[in-house]
C-alpha cells in the first residue's frame, strides 16, 4: 500500500514537472518584447471584427487590411470596424478577451490592450485539459497514458510551431484543442459505461473541432463514423461515443452550412478566393496543357499567366481578372482529377511537400520587423526543415503502423493502439485532403497544421507507452 502510494506521488511529481517545462517554454516566447508571434495575413480580422477589434496602428492606416510583415502587441477597440464576423469556436477566446479589454477600460485602464491576453487564457485552458485528462487517467489505474498524454504539453503545445499562434486572433491553436480533447475523451472512455455528462463532453468537443475552421467541418463526422465502425467491429454495435460523435458533428457541419451560405462580402470572397487558389495554385501548374485546361474550364486563357499565383496576388478580385472563375464548381475540380490523373499524382506530391515549413515562414514573426524571423528558434519544425526525411518519415510511420496492426487485429477485432493509429491517419488524410481540395496550395502548411501535430502527438504517445512498458518488462 505505501509502495502505491510512493508510486502516485512520484507520478504526479512527473507530471507536474512536464506542465512547468511546457509553460516555461511557452513563458519564453509569451514574455518577449518586442511581441514574438504570428503577423495578420488577414484571417485574424474575421474573428476580432465580431467584437471591434483592430491593431491600435495609426489612425489614418486602413482599418482592417492585412499586415502580413509583423504582429500587432496592442489593440483598440473602434466603432468603425467593418462588421463581418466568422462564426468559430475561436469565438470563445477572443470573446473572453474583449471582455476583460472592456473590464479594464471601466476601471480606468488605458484603450490600448495587450494581445498577450489572449495567448494566457489559451495556455491556461491547455493545462486545466491536461490536468483533468491525468486525474481520469490515473482514476482508471492507467498512469502510463496519463503520462504520455502530458507529454504532449511541453513537447507538441509548447513548441513554437503551436506557441506563435497564442498571441493571435487565429484559429490554429483553438481547432488543436479542441482535436485532441476529443480524441482524449474518446480513449478514456473507450469501455466506459454511457453517462450523460459524457456524452454531452463529447459531442461538445466534435462540435467545438467541426465549427473552428472551414478547413475542419467534416472532419469530425469522419473520425465519428471511424469510432462507429471500430466499436463495430469489437460487437459494440452503435457504440454510445460515436453516436456522441455523430451528433456533436452534424450538428457543427449543419452551422457551416448554414455560415457558407450566408450572403454577406466575407463569405463570396472566401468562396471566391478558395475556387481561385485552388485553379491556379492546385491545377493549372501541375497541367500539361494549360491553356488547354482553362479552356476545359472555361476560363479567359489569357489568365494562364497567373499560373501559381496565390489569390491575394491578383491585380484585383480573382473574378473582375480571369472570366469565367465565377462560374468554375467543385465538380469540375473533381472532373479534372477524375480525367486527368498525372496532374492529380503531381498535385498531391506536391502538397505533401508543402506541408513544410511547419513554421509558417511567409509573414513575420517579430513585432515592428519586416517579415522578420525569430533566430535561434528552439522547434522541431527546424527539424523537419532542416531534415526532410524526418517529416517524411514522421507522416509514414503512424500510416506504417496501421498497416500492420491492422494486418495482426484480424483475429483479436482491434485493439487500443489500432484504434489510436486509425484516427491518427484518418485525421492526417482528411485535412490534407481538404486542404488540397479546398484551398489548393496557397497556403497548405497553415491550412493543414493539423496533419503534422497529429503526426507529432502520435509520435510522442506511442514513444512514451513503448518505454513505459519496456521498463515494466524489465522490472518483472
Amino acid at each position: 500500500m505505501r509502495q502505491t502510494g510512493s508510486r502516485t506521488a512520484w507520478l504526479w511529481a512527473g507530471l507536474l514537472a512536464l506542465w512547468l517545462l511546457g509553460s516555461l517554454r511557452v513563458f519564453m516566447l509569451w514574455s518577449q518584447h518586442p511581441l514574438e508571434a504570428y503577423a495578420n495575413s488577414y484571417d485574424q480580422t474575421r474573428y476580432m471584427s465580431c467584437f471591434g477589434i483592430e491593431p491600435a496602428r495609426a489612425i489614418d492606416a486602413a482599418r482592417q487590411r492585412n499586415s502580413p510583415q509583423a504582429p500587432f502587441a496592442n489593440f483598440r477597440f473602434s466603432a468603425d470596424v467593418e462588421p463581418i464576423c466568422y462564426w468559430s469556436s475561436e469565438l470563445a477566446f477572443t470573446a473572453t478577451t474583449a471582455a476583460l479589454w472592456k473590464v479594464a477600460e471601466l476601471l480606468g485602464g488605458s484603450p490600448h490592450h495587450d494581445v498577450r491576453w489572449i495567448g494566457v487564457l489559451r495556455w491556461l485552458v491547455v493545462l486545466l485539459i491536461s490536468l483533468a485528462l491525468a486525474r481520469a487517467w490515473i482514476a482508471r489505474g492507467q498512469p502510463l497514458f496519463a503520462l504520455a498524454n502530458t507529454a504532449l504539453v511541453p513537447l507538441l503545445f509548447a513548441d513554437p510551431g503551436n506557441t506563435l499562434y497564442l498571441d493571435t486572433f487565429y484559429a490554429e491553436f483553438t481547432a488543436l484543442t479542441a482535436a485532441w480533447l476529443m480524441v482524449a475523451l474518446v480513449f478514456l472512455w473507450r469501455d466506459a459505461d454511457l453517462r450523460s455528462w459524457r456524452w454531452g463532453l463529447l459531442a461538445i468537443a466534435a462540435f467545438l473541432l467541426a465549427i473552428s475552421k472551414i478547413q475542419h467541418l467534416l472532419l469530425p463526422l469522419a473520425l465519428a463514423l471511424a469510432v462507429l465502425l471500430l466499436d463495430a467491429w469489437r460487437g459494440r454495435r452503435l457504440a454510445w461515443r460515436g453516436m456522441a460523435l455523430l451528433f456533436g458533428a452534424i450538428c457543427g457541419l449543419w452551422l457551416q452550412v448554414v455560415q457558407l451560405h450566408r450572403s454577406d462580402p466575407l463569405i463570396e470572397t472566401i468562396d471566391q478566393y478558395n475556387r481561385a487558389d485552388v485553379v491556379f495554385t492546385a491545377l493549372l501548374p501541375f497541367a500539361d496543357d494549360r491553356v488547354a485546361l482553362l479552356d476545359t474550364l472555361h476560363i479567359d486563357p489569357a489568365c494562364v499567366r497567373y499560373s501559381g499565383f496565390r489569390a491575394w496576388q491578383f491585380p484585383d478580385l480573382p473574378e473582375r481578372v480571369c472570366l469565367g472563375l465565377a462560374d468554375f464548381s467543385r465538380a469540375a475540380q473533381l472532373r479534372v482529377l477524375v480525367t486527368e490523373p498525372r496532374l492529380t499524382l503531381r498535385m498531391l506530391g506536391h502538397g505533401v511537400l508543402a506541408l513544410d515549413p511547419w513554421v509558417a515562414g511567409n509573414v513575420g514573426q517579430i513585432e515592428g520587423g519586416e517579415f522578420a524571423q525569430i533566430p535561434r528558434l528552439v522547434s522541431v519544425g527546424r527539424l523537419l526543415q532542416a531534415v526532410p526525411i524526418v517529416q517524411i518519415l514522421l507522416l509514414a510511420l503512424p500510416l506504417l503502423a496501421w498497416i500492420a496492426l491492422a494486418w495482426r487485429a484480424r483475429a483479436s477485432r482491434g485493439s487500443l493502439a489500432l484504434d489510436f493509429c486509425s484516427l491518427t491517419v484518418l485525421t492526417m488524410l482528411a485535412t490534407f485532403a481538404v486542404t488540397i481540395l479546398g484551398d489548393g496550395l496557397a497556403d497548405v502548411a497553415k491550412q493543414g497544421h493539423l496533419v503534422i501535430n497529429v503526426a507529432l502527438a502520435w509520435f510522442v504517445c506511442t514513444t512514451v507507452i513503448l518505454i513505459g512498458k519496456f521498463g515494466r518488462a524489465l522490472q518483472a
